[in-house]
């Protein structure tokens, strides 16, 4: 998720850990807590694109890394702020710290839980990286808390009152997948089009718009589905896969890195001047219901000598129009 709402959650746990017992320092450790996995991002200033991609969302999203510095953290809290005892401060950087790589595992990017002993990346592709409905109640119930007074017997309510209403639309969101699924899978068999796998994740900003990404033998079928469809048809695109295009790259660790972060869900494309680019495609396109294969993730891969070098291609923003048009198509069809 995005850094702010990492932030918001922590404060509204920290508060309801030990905001009785610390007072307002509760939100604040909280806030870390909740914000310092995303520490690794330090990292890719001093590595390449592909092994930051990785580092990202990996041994500091792990269950292992979670331990040691909840118990380091707490041990460290307890020693210089002795009003709460070490399970108290244990509770508050443990919840901080799994809540945050629980959340990021939501997302489509993927989260490392088990590093280093694998690198299979978790993701259940709920919910799009920055949701203003998930984040919305924790970011008014934050700044409430900023507000009320420390001896209020309201600052419960309102922590709960950014808590409970996030919660309840995270179980939204799952409920989503598992009919945007369903839905996904009748399209396929009613068009008889035969996938090997695929994958079901929100569009941005909302999670009532899906995106539907599946592969076969030689390419991907692209499709959108808003929950407020009146019928359960799917328009599907097609999108070459070009794999083949990558044959000079094939043993090439900074090639392959880039494949396992795109969990095989990529394509490969070739320009007029002959310049290859790795597009993930779980990630769409930047004009989404366009005609031009316009990818918000895109790597431009070149040789030098015997060496691959990967250059970050611009990350495609959606433009004012095709947000347009995205709220025009989550109104369904």
């Amino acid at each position: 998720m995005d850094s702010l709402t990492h932030i918001v959650i922590g404060m509204i746990q920290g508060e309801l850990i030990a905001g009785k017992k610390i007072g307002r320092k509760a939100m604040l450790f909280g806030a870390i807590a909740n914000s310092l996995p995303d520490i690794d991002v330090v990292t890719s200033f001093f590595v390449s694109v592909d092994k930051s991609l990785l580092q990202h969302r990996g041994f500091t999203h792990s269950i292992l890394f979670v331990i040691i510095a909840s118990i380091v953290a707490a041990y460290l809290s307890n020693k210089k702020y002795q009003a709460m005892n070490f399970s108290g401060w244990l509770m508050l950087w443990g919840c901080g710290l799994f809540s945050h790589i629980l959340i990021d595992s939501m997302t489509a990017y993927g989260t490392g839980w088990f590093e280093p002993c694998t690198h299979t990346r978790v993701t259940f592709n709920t919910i799009f990286v920055a949701d203003p409905f998930y984040s919305l109640p924790f970011i008014i119930s934050a700044i409430a808390l900023l507000i009320v007074r420390n001896n209020s017997k309201w600052r419960t309510a309102w922590a709960l009152a950014g808590l409970i209403p996030s919660i309840g639309y995270l179980g939204y969101t799952f409920y989503n997948k598992a009919t945007i699924n369903k839905i996904a899978e009748k399209n396929f068999h009613q068009q008889e089009i035969i996938v090997n796998r695929y994958i079901t994740t929100p569009t941005p900003l909302n999670n009532f718009l899906w995106f539907i990404l599946a592969e076969d033998n030689t390419g991907f079928y692209t499709g959108y589905y808003s929950v407020l469809d009146k019928n359960d048809s799917v328009s599907f695109s097609y999108i070459p896969g070009n794999h083949e295009l990558g044959n000079d790259f094939q043993n090439d660790p900074a090639y392959n890195r880039l494949i396992r972060f795109s969990q095989g869900y990529y394509c490969l494309t070739k320009d007029s001047s002959g310049n290859i680019s790795l597009h993930d495609l779980r990630f769409g396109l930047a004009d989404l219901f366009g005609d031009k294969n316009d990818f918000v993730f895109n790597y431009d891969l070149k040789k030098e000598g015997d060496q691959m070098v990967i250059q970050r291609g611009r990350m495609k923003a959606i433009s004012s129009e095709s947000f347009k048009k995205l709220i025009e198509r989550i109104k369904g069809i």
